[in-house]
């Protein structure tokens, strides 16, 4: 089991593929290597009794969440979005305090995948510039 205070980046530290290297499994962030549309999913599972909850984020800035809680069992949360990036945009996913001094709780061993974030090019973007003279 892993724990994360409110607003620690988490890191995904298995990597079953990272083709462009844009993922760092040292710090858990993803920085853009081509621009283009992008998906990104979260999918995670707490312990059992606990909380846990994730948020994805663009550049500093909030885009979706996962929230998975259940009183006697594990709890499951996933979620997924299209991105439109730039050339080094930064994608990462942030724990949240699901209670006032609590720790969200993501369940996990070394030979059992439950939670995951993958993100994956839909489709490049080249930007056309005016030829000017």
């Amino acid at each position: 089991m892993l724990t994360y205070s409110h607003n620690e980046r988490v890191v995904f530290n298995r990597l079953f593929s990272n083709v462009g290297g844009g993922y760092d499994s040292l710090t858990g962030l993803f920085r853009c290597p081509q621009s283009g549309v992008y998906v990104f999913e979260i999918n995670s599972l707490s312990h059992q009794d606990k909380t846990v909850w994730l948020q994805l984020y663009k550049n500093y800035n909030y885009v979706i969440s996962t929230y998975g809680h259940s009183a006697s069992d594990y709890g499951s949360a996933g979620n997924s979005v299209v991105l439109k990036l730039a050339k080094n945009d930064e994608v990462y996913v942030k724990a949240v305090d699901p209670k006032n001094g609590a720790a969200t709780s993501i369940y996990g061993a070394s030979d059992e995948v439950y939670s995951t974030f993958s993100g994956y090019l839909l489709s490049p973007v080249f930007e056309e510039y005016p030829v000017v003279g």
